[in-house]
Parts: structure tokens; C-alpha cells; sequence
């Protein structure tokens, strides 16, 4: 980390949000790691406490960094929120149909079942039924809510297959967007049915056919 020119100062709060950003990466922090003191951080790239601050505040906005009142500056543990949070408002205003929305969710849906077969792994299809069922008993008087729900975590379910903890954030945002915009989850039936040729599909660690019927399910029709 650097000194700050006097020279550039005009853009003192970005370049201190970079410098911060840097010294973190060079001194390989991890989650829940306090950051140095304002005074030190303040003397050592010869600013003002205030700009220091600023730039603190503007690392917090962005989920890097969580400010404890009177502990100092630590490493956020979950920095993908304020992302979800902007993508999903982003989502909301979109004037779409939905489609570039489906498109996206359908993707990291199929990148995650690629990749587990890949890796040999296996998918958990005792969850699976479990959410399958759910979703065909869904009760008339809340159907579309509660089909819904179930239809998503079904999904979700196949995404944390991968373990990853990051992917299954943003699928599970694009998930919810899509299912929001675009299906109708009121014939319970299909959806059972559309779920149970899903599974063994999976249980086959059959890539192509899963992929095929996660796009009948979903409705997508891809432009290639």
C-alpha cells in the first residue's frame, strides 16, 4: 500500500478504496480479519481520517468489509450480497418478458449438472423426491406459493450438488426471478412429472437427457 499523491486527490476516496482493496489481496486476508487501525491506515497513505472513512464506508456498501462500532474494520464474511441485491433489483426492473432471465437460469443450472457428472458425483435424489412431493401436494388454496417454493428448492437442490456455495447464491436468485416471470406452477401433475424424468435423468448421470427435460420443464426455447 501506498502513499497517496497530492496530485491525485480528486479522486482520493476511490484511490484509497483501491489501495485497500490491494492490501488486502497482498496480505492474503481472509473473512473476519480486522484490517489496521484508521491511524495507521490514515499515516500510511497520508490522507485524512474522513477520506479514509469514506472509502471504509464504500467497501462496507459493497459487502467487503462489515464496520464494527468500536472494534475497527474486518473482512465481510458473505461480499456476494450486495451483488445478489443489485442483480435482483436489476431483474425486477428489467422490461423483459423474462427470457434473457430463463436463459441465464437455465445455464447455471446445466453448467452444474455437467460439472457434477464430471466429477462423479452424485446428485441427492432422496432430497429430490422429498421437494417433488411437496410440490404435487401443494394445497389449492396457496397452490401457485407453495408449488413455487418447492419447484425452487427442488432446483436449488440440483445447484448444491456442485458445493458451491457462490453458485448456489446466484442460481437460486435467477431461480426465483425466472420462476417469478415466467412459469406457472398450477398443474401440479406436469410439474410432478417434469420432476420425476428430471431424477432419473440425473440417477443416470445422463447429461443430455437432463438438460432436455430442465428445458421442457422450464419452458426455454434456446435461440442456437
Amino acid at each position: 500500500m501506498k502513499p497517496i499523491e497530492k496530485a491525485e486527490r480528486y479522486t482520493l476516496s476511490k484511490l484509497v478504496v483501491q489501495n485497500l482493496k490491494q492490501y488486502m489481496i497482498q496480505h492474503n486476508m481472509t473473512p473476519g480479519e480486522k484490517l489496521p487501525a484508521e491511524r495507521e491506515l490514515s499515516q500510511i497513505m497520508n490522507v485524512s481520517r474522513a477520506i479514509l472513512r469514506e472509502a471504509l464506508r464504500s467497501l462496507e456498501s459493497s459487502g467487503i468489509l462489515e464496520i464494527r462500532h468500536g472494534e475497527g474494520a474486518f473482512i465481510s464474511a458473505n461480499s456476494l450480497s450486495p451483488l445478489l441485491e443489485q442483480l435482483s433489483f436489476a431483474a425486477s426492473m428489467s422490461g423483459t418478458d423474462g427470457g434473457e432471465l430463463l436463459e441465464i437460469r437455465y445455464m447455471l443450472e446445466a453448467a452444474a449438472i455437467d460439472e457434477v457428472i464430471r466429477r462423479d458425483g452424485a446428485f441427492p435424489l432422496e432430497e429430490l423426491e422429498r421437494f417433488r412431493s411437496a410440490a404435487a401436494a401443494a394445497k389449492p388454496g396457496d397452490l401457485q406459493a407453495q408449488a413455487s417454493e418447492a419447484d425452487a428448492q427442488f432446483h436449488l437442490a440440483v445447484v448444491r450438488s456442485l458445493r458451491n456455495d457462490s453458485l448456489t447464491s446466484l442460481a437460486e436468485l435467477f431461480i426465483r426471478q425466472a420462476a417469478a416471470k415466467r412459469q406457472d406452477h398450477s398443474d401440479t401433475a406436469r410439474v410432478a412429472n417434469d420432476h420425476e424424468h428430471y431424477m432419473l435423468a440425473l440417477g443416470a448421470a445422463d447429461a443430455e437427457s437432463a438438460k432436455r427435460v430442465l428445458r421442457e420443464h422450464l419452458g426455454f426455447k434456446p435461440a442456437y
